[in-house]
């Protein structure tokens, strides 16, 4: 199973996740879901002198909100993200990580960034935030 798939399999225990429907490098126009997408990244962080190293993941988690002119939706929207930013670093604190194959050990997984708008039209908009991985392999 590849990393994309593990995290897609993750992120559907999110409480935060309303339809829990979750795609790889695609997002839907017409519906409300969403898409985790690697990104390019110096994979190697650290590499130990036994071949062992510290290694990272980095990915986008997309979403497509609908919304009114309201302020109080776009706050929402902005606010989801904060949320699952949130819910990642207790992850983290508690251990609660993706499965990852053997000879892989997951240290963390988080955000790296708040959210960014990506487009924005007269009833919805597109908005990630980047996040990462990072994981212990053996040599």
């Amino acid at each position: 199973m590849t990393i994309i798939e593990r995290l897609n399999q993750f992120f559907l225990n999110c409480p935060l996740l309303q339809e829990g429907k979750i795609k790889s490098n695609y997002l839907p126009a017409d519906e409300r879901e969403y898409s985790i997408d690697g990104i390019p990244a110096t994979q190697i962080i650290k590499q130990y002198l036994d071949g062992s190293s510290i290694r990272q993941y980095q990915f986008v988690f997309r979403t497509q909100a609908y919304h009114s002119l309201e302020l109080s939706e776009g706050l929402a929207n902005s606010g989801f993200f904060e949320d699952l930013a949130a819910w990642l670093e207790v992850q983290t604190k508690t251990g609660t990580l993706p499965d990852m194959e053997a000879g892989k050990e997951l240290r963390k997984i988080e955000a790296q960034s708040t959210e960014f708008l990506l487009s924005n039209t007269a009833d919805s908009s597109r908005y990630q935030i980047q996040c990462r991985l990072e994981y212990y392999q053996e040599a």
